[in-house]
């Protein structure tokens, strides 16, 4: 197996953020960096929460810090997530590794079917990294490009923050200015490396559980009838089935343990949509609404991605039932094509990640979006009617 593309950027995720992913006692951690990063994350809940109540007038601040806010919240749900199960998902891990290289080694054209899942994986979680750090990265541009701005305007320099948020100093004394400008971009940096962190893990284990369903679907197709045998063809039939089952049972345990994370992930974007959301339409087309433009965007690609990753899961669950009718089980023996029925029946039931209520596929993104367009136009009217 090809460790290159095996959790390759999820590896990197956790290591910007102080955790060793291959080990669950944390003996390669960074304790010091994940406090750092944690703790002013954490710590800068309180500017956001009392931007909300100060502002709670203005719409489009407090829009903005409510956004920031929920952000937060769902990054500390995540670490939250990680640190409870940390010792399920490193065993899950190996457990996967080893059936992958089990296989591997016994059928050598799995090779073929890992690789392309685990590039596929790869190759989304490092464009999913790269729009997130584009995010981070135009929140701390942002304050400087309002800054210019204002001063070609007006020849007055009004010293602006990445977020919106209310201090128990004043943030226009350059003295107080620095460091706070600093927690910002630390809180910006917490939020971003655990939410990618966390994701590209969901999208490793996704994608490798499909590895598994897709490398039991080509060994059902290619399992040669034995007349004189069969008892061993029977027997051939049982090991692919071992293997479905294995892969049911980790992507129910999976289910399992990332329910509380979908639900999240979900009710908290959808809000995030919306309060983003009216920030671009409020700001479009001033220069400062670059950076909500990739906010927004990174906040779609997510969703889509946490919804893409549940809808292909359950699919490759399901084309299980469509490789046993493509098998040669016309020519099993009677036993084998018995054995063969009751697997229909079983994998046409689908294997599917959930948020405790709702499914994350595609119908699930689009009635999110959708939502989050309405609220939208709500509180651009909500805003109007204010100023008139």
């Amino acid at each position: 197996m090809d460790e290159t593309y095996f959790l390759s950027v999820q590896v990197l995720a956790f290591r910007l953020i102080g955790f060793d992913l291959w080990h669950d006692n944390g003996q390669n951690d960074r304790p010091h960096i994940s406090f750092l990063v944690i703790g002013t994350m954490g710590a800068f809940l309180g500017p956001l929460f009392f931007a909300i109540q100060f502002y709670i007038t203005n719409v489009s601040i407090m829009s903005d810090a409510m956004g920031s806010l929920l952000a937060i919240i769902l990054t500390l749900v995540k670490y939250g997530v990680f640190v409870y199960y940390r010792k399920d998902f490193v065993q899950l891990i190996y457990r996967i590794r080893g059936i992958l290289e089990k296989e591997i080694a016994a059928w050598p054209q799995a090779a073929s079917i890992v690789e392309t899942e685990n590039r596929s994986d790869q190759s989304l979680s490092l464009t999913y990294m790269r729009c997130f750090f584009a995010a981070c990265l135009f929140a701390g541009i942002k304050p400087i490009v309002i800054m210019v701005t204002t001063k070609v305007r007006t020849d007055l320099i009004h010293l602006e923050l990445p977020h919106s948020g209310v201090y128990p100093w004043s943030d226009q004394s350059l003295l107080f200015y620095v460091p706070t400008y600093i927690w910002n971009l630390l809180a910006s940096y917490g939020a971003v490396t655990m939410s990618l962190a966390m994701d590209t893990l969901l999208f490793a284990f996704t994608y490798n559980v499909c590895a598994v369903f897709k490398i039991a679907q080509h060994r059902i197709r290619n399992l040669q009838p034995l007349k004189d045998k069969p008892w061993e063809e029977l027997y051939e039939l049982v090991q692919v089935l071992r293997l479905h089952q294995t892969g049911l049972l980790i992507a129910t345990q999976l289910g399992r343990s990332l329910r509380p994370l979908v639900f999240m992930q979900f009710f908290i974007t959808a809000l995030q949509l919306c309060f983003l959301g009216f920030q671009l339409a409020d700001l479009f087309p001033s220069p400062e609404c670059v950076y909500f433009v990739f906010f927004v965007s990174s906040l779609l690609i997510a969703l889509f991605i946490y919804s893409h990753c549940g809808e292909n899961m359950k699919q490759a669950s399901v084309d299980f039932a469509t490789a046993v009718y493509d098998s040669n089980w016309m020519d099993f023996a009677p036993a084998t094509r018995r054995a063969l029925i009751v697997t229909i029946m079983r994998a046409q039931r689908p294997c599917q990640l959930k948020g405790y209520f709702f499914e994350p596929n595609m119908a699930t993104f689009s009635a999110v979006v959708r939502s989050a367009i309405s609220y939208v136009m709500m509180l651009r009217s909500l805003n109007a009617t204010g100023q008139t």
